[in-house]
């Protein structure tokens, strides 16, 4: 079997683990991103990420190697940039697209958890990798809750106010997705 060159892969970093201040800082900065996405509020989450954003959800994939990485490097679920997911995204989450829009009204009632942040040093000086685990609970009307579990894997970088999100790439931990909605930001 002949191995393919990746097209794409989670970012990584050889540095050491940052400050507990910058660990803390971290932290406080997805708590609050969490409550923006919660609340649909993308508009507002812009402000968080940089011009240059980029956000992949590579497709989940598991085989009996031990040493996979959960992931296609081939094929991706979702492949977005700031301008498609302002475009895109955060004009359908307005008043005058939500009643004509199937997937969004009833919108979906989202909580997410975020958890096991750890943050290393990049080679640029004010960025940082911050890896953190994910999980959202979904609900739509009075259906069964749903669940969506990942690792993300964001490039972030330090500026006046705190942080802005340069790049995510988010690893999802099953292969099959019943979401009510699958076009969101975890």
């Amino acid at each position: 079997m002949t191995t393919r060159t990746p097209r794409w892969q989670h970012p990584q970093t050889s540095h050491g683990r940052s400050s507990n201040d910058t660990h803390v800082a971290v932290g406080i900065f997805y708590a609050y991103e969490a409550e923006l996405l919660d609340h649909w509020d993308i508009s507002s989450w812009l402000d968080l990420v940089s011009e240059d954003f980029v956000y992949r959800v590579p497709v989940p994939l598991l085989t009996d190697d031990y040493n996979q990485d959960g992931y296609d490097t081939q094929s991706l679920l979702m492949d977005e940039d700031r301008s498609s997911i302002e475009e895109n995204w955060a004009a359908r989450m307005t008043d005058e697209h939500n009643a004509v829009s199937w997937a969004d009204s009833p919108p979906v009632r989202l909580l997410r958890l975020v958890s096991s942040v750890r943050v290393r040093h990049t080679d640029h000086e004010g960025e940082f990798l911050a890896r953190s685990n994910v999980r959202i609970l979904m609900v739509r009307q009075s259906g069964a809750a749903k669940e969506m579990f990942g690792e993300r894997f964001d490039i972030l970088r330090s500026n006046d106010e705190g942080f802005t999100i340069a790049s995510r790439f988010v690893v999802l931990t099953s292969t099959i997705i019943d979401a009510p909605r699958l076009r969101m930001l975890l």
